[in-house]
């Protein structure tokens, strides 16, 4: 492989051309999680909804089983701050 095929997002994630930026981690309630590298930086995307990943979380370690206790977290923060915005 020559060097010019290789497209360099982070030191140490290297892709080739034929690789996507969205990687596939697997299944959370029957549906697709995907780790996606974006103008912004990596982040999730889940039911069609992106979910940023804090910056001190380290993309390599990221599996479904981190991904998916990171989406029911900010699911949870979503629904208790829209609960204490009705009781407001």
């Amino acid at each position: 492989m020559e060097s010019s095929e290789l497209l360099v997002t982070k030191p140490e994630l290297l892709m080739t051309k034929n690789e996507s930026k969205n990687k596939n981690l697997g299944k959370h309630d029957k549906k697709s999680v995907y780790l996606n590298h974006g103008k912004y930086g990596y982040f999730l995307n889940y039911n069609k909804i992106n979910y940023k990943i804090p910056e001190w979380l380290p993309i390599e370690k990221i599996d479904l089983e981190i991904a998916s206790k990171l989406i029911e977290y900010k699911i949870k923060y979503a629904e208790k701050k829209e609960n204490s915005n009705e009781s407001d």
